[in-house]
Order: structure tokens, then C-alpha cells, then sequence
């Protein structure tokens, strides 16, 4: 992985961030009725686009496209679609910008299974989906995102294994889905 690209782009998104006093952030967690915690998802952020630029190298796949769509200001953009907010097992959140298509950009499983050392937890246990451009989710797009991330996850982790479950009524116009480990029992 180029450090130094990875490295230039975390100093361009803090100090972006830091410009704006985190006032995107904060407007994005109260939207989607999370905790007023904006730092908390600015560092959940730069550790998970790092784990997924780490996961594409892994992979032999270039990532310089994914990094550049992950700005702190998703306007500054034009291919950004989908916004997806993880809840880092009760530490943290983070922010990830996707495509349409979300498994170009990122793997689910990959996430799942991720130390997140700085937390002394693994994984995230909530993703939700919401569009960039502010509009609603169409019943169509919640359909081709539940098949998405559900093929995503199932292709590394069974039935037995995992449980999703999908929601569309929390939050107005996006797609909350809950992840969780078979037998244990799901924390809110």
C-alpha cells in the first residue's frame, strides 16, 4: 500500500474536516439519529477507509479510485452514491462513500472480521445506507442493497454463522441492516 498516498489523504480529510468544525459529520449522525459524536466518526472513518484500502491491496486491486471518492465533503465527488455508516461495536462510527455498486469498492466481510486494535473490538454490528445526493431510498435500490450486502456477507459467512436483518423504517429513506454473530445476542 502507498504510504504516502494513504498518509496524504488522511492530513487533506482531517484538516478539510477540522475547517469545518465537523459540522458534516455532526448533520450526518443527528440525520441518522445517532449520537452527537462527530469525532468519534471522523476517527472510525480514517481507520475503516484504511482497512479497505489495505483489504483492495490484499486483493492486488488498485484503490487509488476508492480513496479519491472518500472526501469529507461527498459533494467534492461526482461518483459518490451511497453513503454507508458503520457502528463499530459501541466505539466508534464510520463513514464510507461507495459507487452504485457497492462491492466495487469495499468488502463487507472484510469489515466484519476487522481488528479495530484502537478499540480492543472487532467488526461493526450496523450499517446504514443512505444516498448522497440527500434524495430517499427506492424501494428498487433497498431490494438490489439487500441482495448486495447479503451476497457480500454470505459469501465468506453462513447462515449458521451470521444474522442480518434488514430495515427500512428507522431511519426516512434509508436501509438500516444489522449484522450479528449466530447465538449471540444482538446489542442496540
Amino acid at each position: 500500500m502507498p504510504i504516502n498516498l494513504l498518509k496524504e489523504w488522511e492530513r487533506e480529510f482531517r484538516s478539510t474536516a477540522k475547517a469545518d468544525d465537523l459540522v458534516l459529520f455532526r448533520d450526518h449522525l443527528k440525520k441518522l439519529g445517532l449520537p452527537d459524536k462527530p469525532k468519534y466518526l471522523l476517527e472510525g472513518t480514517i481507520l475503516a477507509v484504511r482497512a479497505c484500502c489495505a483489504y483492495a491491496s490484499i486483493d492486488g486491486r488498485a484503490y487509488d479510485d476508492f480513496l479519491a471518492m472518500q472526501r469529507y465533503n461527498p459533494a467534492s465527488h461526482g461518483q459518490t452514491k451511497y453513503f454507508l455508516t458503520f457502528k463499530l461495536c459501541q466505539k466508534a462510527f464510520a463513514r464510507i462513500l461507495t459507487p452504485e455498486k457497492i462491492h466495487h469498492c469495499l468488502d463487507l466481510a472484510d469489515l466484519y472480521g476487522h481488528p479495530w486494535h484502537k478499540y480492543k473490538v472487532c467488526g461493526y454490528h450496523e450499517i446504514w445506507v443512505t444516498r448522497s445526493d440527500g434524495k430517499a431510498l427506492t424501494a428498487r435500490e433497498k431490494g438490489r442493497l439487500d441482495e448486495e450486502v447479503t451476497n457480500d456477507l454470505r459469501y465468506d459467512y453462513s447462515e449458521d454463522e451470521l444474522s442480518l436483518w434488514f430495515d427500512d423504517s428507522t431511519i426516512e429513506g434509508g436501509l438500516r441492516v444489522c449484522v450479528y454473530d449466530v447465538g449471540e445476542e444482538e446489542n442496540d
